[in-house]
């Protein structure tokens, strides 16, 4: 049952005051402002189409029902999104992007595989294609749980490399493979595909944004997150067809 509170005017006091489900239609302006902002969406305080459909698809993300309904479940999970200025975008906790003159040599930190293989952070996870174990698995200290895991890494490798070859420059991940933990920690989505070596997170070195979303738009990448105002894109091997989202 939904009700109207326009006296709310922060996710923050909705749930600190434990306010009753309202309606997205009935809402504060300054709070539908906070939920648009966190959005990435015109910032208005009006509950547009846009609005609205933002609003649905992170409650559907969410595992949340009720599309068009605010209540303290949902405020809260908004508020958290608020707060992950990392998420998905960069848990290399400030490392700044650089060349690997490592990449492609059996050096560094090592790791066994759930297949009893030993892989060394510089590895390349495919032969050939530039994409390090390390780079992937955060120098090696995220394993792959699973052998189904493995093989994910390897198709994404492969798919990451078609990207690389066209946009022709280097890129730094900002995000790959995350343990349950890891994922909790920067406010991965519960159903991230991060968990399951399927995703990868991406900037380019040149700053070349613009291309480098062309490229990813023409790959076989079937999911695609372009989150450029945080400064990365995401790209996933999901088995749907192909999605293209904000953050």
């Amino acid at each position: 049952m939904t009700t109207t509170n326009v006296r709310i005017q922060s996710l923050s006091d909705f749930v600190k005051l434990e306010s009753p489900t309202v309606l997205l239609t009935d809402c504060h302006p300054n709070l539908i402002k906070e939920i648009q902002a966190i959005f990435k969406i015109n910032v208005d305080g009006i509950v547009g189409p846009m609005t609205k459909q933002a609003f649905a698809d992170f409650k559907l993300d969410n595992d949340l029902e009720f599309p068009l309904n605010l209540g303290v479940t949902t405020a809260k999970e908004l508020l958290k999104a608020k707060g992950q200025e990392e998420t998905a975008a960069n848990d290399g906790e400030g490392s700044e992007p650089k060349l690997n003159p490592d990449a492609g040599s059996r050096t560094g930190k090592t790791m066994t595989l759930p297949t009893g293989e030993i892989v060394y952070a510089n590895q390349y996870i495919v032969e050939g294609i530039p994409l390090t174990w390390g780079e992937a698995t955060k120098n090696c200290t995220r394993v792959p749980t699973s052998k189904e895991y493995v093989e994910n890494a390897v198709k994404l490798a492969k798919v990451w490399g078609e990207v690389r070859d066209k946009f022709g420059s280097p890129l730094y991940i900002t995000s790959g493979y995350r343990p349950p933990s890891e994922n909790a920690r920067v406010g991965g989505a519960r159903k991230s595909l991060h968990l399951s070596f399927r995703a990868l997170d991406m900037q380019p070195m040149n700053g070349d944004f613009r291309k480098l979303f062309e490229v990813l738009k023409a790959s076989s990448f079937t999911g695609l997150g372009d989150g450029r105002k945080k400064g990365f894109y995401h790209g996933d091997i999901r088995s749907d067809s192909r999605v293209i989202f904000d953050y």
